[in-house]
């Protein structure tokens, strides 16, 4: 089984409980963890049989981009749940970080993670 990072993904969103914070697209920091297995008898040099972290990734950032949330809870949710679904893949872990809002509080960031 690989275990697979991508870490930091920066993605603009619409996002936020009150109306004036989701009228202004918000950077979040996206992090993605997921598990896949690949059987033995298939070839680990072939590209076509290992999952296409280009094609994840890009999925990700326009799924976010394009999501109308209220809540990072939510969108984290939705996110895995397709991501599983569309990659066939296992044990999906989003992590967002919200930087711009944990300033407003003196603190570094806000994470919120499945």
């Amino acid at each position: 089984m690989f275990e697979v990072e991508i870490k930091n993904l920066k993605v603009f969103a619409n996002i936020g409980i009150t109306l004036e914070e989701r009228k202004k697209k918000q950077l979040l920091k996206v992090t993605l963890n997921f598990n896949y297995s690949v059987p033995k008898n298939k070839n680990l040099e072939n590209i076509s049989n290992l999952k296409s972290y280009s094609d994840i990734t890009k999925f990700l950032k326009k799924f976010i981009n394009d999501s109308k949330y209220n809540t990072l809870e939510k969108l984290i949710m939705s996110s895995s749940e397709v991501i599983e679904k569309k990659f066939k893949i296992k044990k999906v872990k989003i992590k967002v970080d919200k930087t711009v809002v944990a300033k407003r509080y003196g603190s570094e960031t806000v994470s919120v993670s499945n």
